[in-house]
């Protein structure tokens, strides 16, 4: 179960969730009821209930002053998300859309008949990529670059289990903090899930090989990472400061070291806690905190999932040789 503490440690106005009367139509184009919900002032929740009459198209506000994220969850039905310049997605049943519009508004197509049940939500940039701890997701780094001049979208399976959790949003039986609570908790699920799955259906490519300049480059740039693991620099900051691009440089880490920057450097984290556990020189918080945990259970989740058994099975029992060839082949 991740620890999401620092997830909810918002300024004490977020502690009021903030939310307005419905929007509610009922004519001649449809009859739909929508409802936005200000969990926080970096997330907002969306919920929509329609049903058209007529082929009509919605183009919906938002309020945030800062760049966001939003993402589209549907139920039932279907809605076409026209971008303009960047093109269009389908947001259905079997598919969600993570979408950012740095200027240009987005419209909802809907066609006559159509019945459209969908959450949504939305999360500043900046808590985005807090929540992923500066590991961002490849499939989703587009999303989250400082700067776009178009809007910028990406498609995800949606499961039953996705389905589920958007539907739970619509939950009345909790109010004030509780609901928030509830909310905040399901969008973080949702968004690991939607990411997971870009992730899986993200095309691969496998990049050009390195030139003798750019190995150097890569090699530096591991030697820099790993200097300080409790405070390393950012990829932005590793890659100024051996001159690559920064997708250049998770490509060459992915060519030397089979592995992203931060892949590289959460093994060589995990390593050194290790050896540390065997050798009786440090606790479990110890371990974490010193190579760059701030939370411990995300700390034994990664242990676990490299090494097969949690870290109280290593501390202070030192390794056999053949269990040390086995974990480092692992």
């Amino acid at each position: 179960m991740p620890d999401i503490e620092w997830l909810l440690r918002e300024p004490d106005r977020a502690l009021t969730l903030q939310t307005g009367p419905p929007f509610a139509a009922d004519d001649d184009n449809w009859r739909a009821t929508i409802e936005r919900v200000i969990v926080a002032p970096s997330l907002h929740v969306y919920l929509v209930d329609a049903q058209a009459h007529r082929d009509m198209s919605i183009e919906p506000t938002h309020e945030f002053t800062n760049p966001f994220v939003a993402s589209q969850l549907t139920i039932e039905g279907r809605a076409d998300l026209d971008f303009q310049s960047a093109g269009r997605a389908h947001a259905t049943r079997d598919n969600t859309v993570f979408f950012r519009p740095p200027r240009q508004t987005t419209v909802y197509r809907l066609k006559a008949g159509t019945r459209f049940r969908a959450s949504g939500y939305a999360l500043s940039v900046d808590r985005m990529v807090r929540l992923f701890e500066g590991e961002v997701p490849a499939a989703l780094a587009p999303l989250l670059e400082p700067e776009l001049d178009d809007t910028r979208f990406v498609t995800a399976r949606s499961d039953k289990v996705i389905r589920s959790l958007a539907g739970s949003l619509f939950a009345r039986g909790l109010n004030g903090p509780l609901r928030r609570l509830m909310m905040e908790g399901a969008v973080v699920h949702l968004l690991a899930l939607q990411a997971a799955a870009a992730g899986r259906h993200a095309p691969r490519h496998r990049p050009a090989a390195l030139s003798p300049r750019e190995r150097e480059a890569v090699a530096e740039a591991r030697r820099l990472l790993l200097v300080d693991m409790r405070a390393p620099p950012t990829l932005g900051e590793l890659a100024d400061a051996v001159g690559l691009a920064e997708r250049r440089l998770n490509a060459g880490f992915r060519l030397l070291f089979g592995a992203t920057v931060f892949e590289t450097l959460r093994g060589e984290r995990l390593e050194h806690a290790r050896i540390a556990f065997e050798a009786g020189g440090a606790t479990l918080k110890e371990a974490a905190f010193r190579v760059g945990y701030n939370h411990v259970t995300n700390f034994i989740s990664a242990f676990r999932a490299r090494y097969g058994a949690p870290p109280v099975q290593f501390i202070g029992r030192p390794a056999t040789r053949a269990r040390r060839r086995r974990l480092t082949a692992g």
